[in-house]
């Protein structure tokens, strides 16, 4: 244990607690959440992107550049070859009609990316064990953080813009929007036992595109960012 962990982030043995950040690396999505930390060293890494930071003594694991399932689930046997034990994920939805910067509770998460199926072909809903979510319920309630709970769909990110997964969430009106990685995150982080939890913010939706420059999306999205970051380090103490 602890070779491909070396190899990657320069350590055997990891911190106990990991948070992932979704979604393409931007230097100012990092400066972000940076001031949420008493200590932080610099970022390192050549494709994925992290650094070691520490709040209260207790000391993070910060992981960013992951975009798509494929590499969270590479992350996944990362931090399993590092002895991690605890992950939150924080990821960017695409929305339907929720506002730009809506904090996202997913509770049911759909698969439509495979990789799911690919190891229980049984299996394409995917939950977040109920001790975790209460936990999660329970520390954004006493931030005082307003969210909204329901469905999404993890959706394919190489063969992306398919018609008929299109279609199904567009014409689904249960469902909140749609992303690339929860399902492969919340079902191969239980298959190896992490405790695991994840929170969403919508980055995107009909009205503003995801590379839309727009001041009021840009705040909106960094206020997301530092809220959910808050409570992934509150609810991983």
């Amino acid at each position: 244990m602890g070779r491909l962990s070396e190899a990657i982030f320069g350590r055997k043995k990891l911190p106990e607690r990991c948070v992932i950040y979704a979604g393409s690396y931007i230097p100012r999505r990092k400066d972000w959440v940076k001031s949420l930390f008493d200590r932080w060293q610099r970022i390192r890494g050549h494709w994925v992107k992290y650094s070691f930071a520490s709040s209260d003594g207790i000391e993070f694991l910060l992981i960013f550049n992951v975009y798509g399932a494929a590499m969270v689930l590479e992350i996944i046997q990362l931090l399993k070859d590092g002895e991690a034990k605890r992950v939150f994920f924080v990821g960017a939805l695409g929305g339907k009609d929720l506002p730009v910067g809506t904090l996202v509770l997913p509770t049911r998460t759909i698969d439509k990316t495979g990789f799911v199926s690919l190891d229980d072909p049984n299996r394409q809903i995917v939950e977040p064990k109920k001790d975790s979510l209460e936990r999660l319920r329970k520390t954004i309630k006493n931030l005082s953080q307003i969210h909204v709970e329901g469905t999404i769909v993890s959706v394919p990110c190489v063969l992306h813009n398919i018609d008929h997964i299109k279609k199904f969430v567009e014409e689904n009106s249960s469902i909140l929007g749609a992303e690339l990685e929860t399902s492969t995150f919340y079902h191969y982080s239980q298959k190896e036992h992490f405790e695991s939890y994840a929170l969403l913010y919508i980055g995107d939706n009909k009205k503003h595109d995801i590379i839309s420059g727009a001041k009021n999306v840009q705040e909106a999205r960094k206020r997301s960012l530092k809220t959910i970051t808050k409570v992934a380090v509150k609810t991983l103490k």
